[in-house]
């Protein structure tokens, strides 16, 4: 698969996110649209999803992390860190990450902003971008409805509207049911062909999704924004990449010390 620096890609660049480990197999039959695991009992057809520009990289990084947020403390234990409550308390825990979630005091969780940060932090290491060639009208439609907005805009539950406006924040109207640049996707059931797909790399030539990001973020700092997560999880990243890198040479001298001695 041919690569593409992210210096040279722009805001009407198209960004959809994959396993590195999927590359060889992208390479071969192009992306194939599917009901994705995190997507099911939420999207009802399968397709290709995709940011427009750089910022969308930004704003669905910020979605996800609130996202993930929920599914780790929420009902779904994602870590399964919960497993050993009794149900009375499972309860209980629950009323209080819903009252903690929508009163916005998530955001100073020490504790589960650690958990979602490490969490998140792996989860990028294992993930590249590509870059998608694909049209307004053929593979996708600007105007499309994002499904998961008409399910919330229908939907009379006041939690559930409630959560939903948290997630997807400043970036989106959620009682307009079309979708958002940054949570962008093909028409149902169309694909993209290998040949319109490239993976971006960095200037210095990493191509994992945190690389990426962090790049993103640096270029954009300075731009106002309310609180985000992802400013929290940006400065855990960096402090945790400049550890790894120390602990890396650090590494490479004992080794090269052990391999000089004589015994």
């Amino acid at each position: 698969m041919k690569q593409v620096k992210i210096g040279n890609l722009d805001e009407n660049s198209l960004f959809h996110f994959t396993l590195e480990k999927n590359i060889d197999k992208i390479n071969k039959r192009g992306l194939v649209p599917t009901i994705g695991e995190n997507a099911m009992n939420i999207d009802k057809t399968s397709k290709i999803f995709f940011s427009k520009g750089e910022l969308g990289i930004l704003k669905v990084n910020e979605v996800w992390l609130r996202w993930l947020m929920n599914r780790i403390n929420g009902i779904n234990d994602r870590l399964e860190l919960y497993g050993s409550l009794t149900q009375e308390e499972n309860q209980k825990r629950i009323l209080n990450w819903t009252k903690e979630f929508l009163s916005g005091k998530y955001m100073e969780d020490i504790e589960k902003k650690s958990k979602l940060f490490e969490y998140f932090y792996n989860y990028l290491k294992e993930r590249t971008y590509l870059t998608l060639d694909i049209t307004d009208g053929i593979e996708y439609d600007s105007n499309d409805l994002d499904e998961n907005k008409v399910d919330i805009k229908t939907n009379s539950n006041y939690i559930t509207k409630e959560f939903a406006k948290i997630m997807y924040c400043e970036f989106s109207d959620i009682d307009n049911p079309i979708m958002d640049e940054w949570n962008m996707h093909t028409k149902t059931g169309i694909g993209v062909d290998k040949e319109k797909i490239k993976q971006v790399a960095t200037n210095d030539g990493r191509t994992d999704m945190l690389s990426i990001v962090l790049y993103l973020y640096d270029k954009y700092k300075d731009i106002p924004h309310s609180k985000f997560l992802l400013d929290d999880f940006i400065k855990y990243a960096k402090s945790k990449e400049e550890l790894n890198i120390m602990l890396g040479e650090e590494g490479y001298k004992n080794d090269q010390n052990n391999n000089s001695r004589s015994y």
